[in-house]
């Protein structure tokens, strides 16, 4: 990763991005992240105080649903939703990375998915993620993936992280 003071809060995501969508190959099978990044684009980003309504730091996802991201009946997989919401929303802490947290994004603790509606393949919708708190050990982040025709909330999340990051060093 780059200097982090170099950096504005969206380009340490984009660079996020762009470190994960390199991953090698490994033994013929690429990382599971890597078959979304096609799929999926940066749509914007708000920190607190630059938009009316906007009380945390967030970041919003283009996706569509490609069909190797599909169940049976041809709907976003249960568990490609869960690892899309896990990716995005850990991405969003960069947004607030800050030297001694949260600039690795850290592990899971908890990530809780509720399925409203089905998401069938060829849909175009926004991911949208938000920092609800980030604290020097644990954050807890929220995911909405709504349908980007109409705005309907399909799929929702509740993601709790802990960070992994070294102290910072002290001079």
């Amino acid at each position: 990763m780059s200097d982090e003071k170099e950096l504005t809060p969206e380009e340490r995501l984009v660079e996020w991005m762009g470190l994960i969508a390199g991953f090698p190959d490994t033994k013929g099978h690429p990382d599971w992240m890597t078959s979304t990044h096609p799929h999926l684009t940066l749509h914007s980003t708000a920190m607190p105080g630059t938009a009316p309504g906007v009380h945390h730091p967030t970041a919003t996802f283009a996706f569509t649903v490609p069909p190797s991201h599909a169940n049976g009946l041809n709907n976003l997989h249960g568990g490609a939703a869960a690892s899309l919401f896990d990716y995005t929303t850990s991405l969003s802490l960069a947004l607030v990375a800050r030297p001694g947290a949260w600039q690795h994004l850290g592990v899971s603790r908890t990530l809780n998915v509720t399925y409203l509606r089905p998401v069938p393949v060829g849909t175009h919708v926004l991911v949208e993620c938000e920092v609800v708190a980030a604290g020097r050990v644990l954050s807890a982040l929220r995911g909405t993936i709504r349908r980007r025709s109409d705005g309907a909330i399909l799929v929702v999340c509740e993601h709790q992280k802990f960070n992994t990051d070294p102290p910072p060093a002290k001079m």
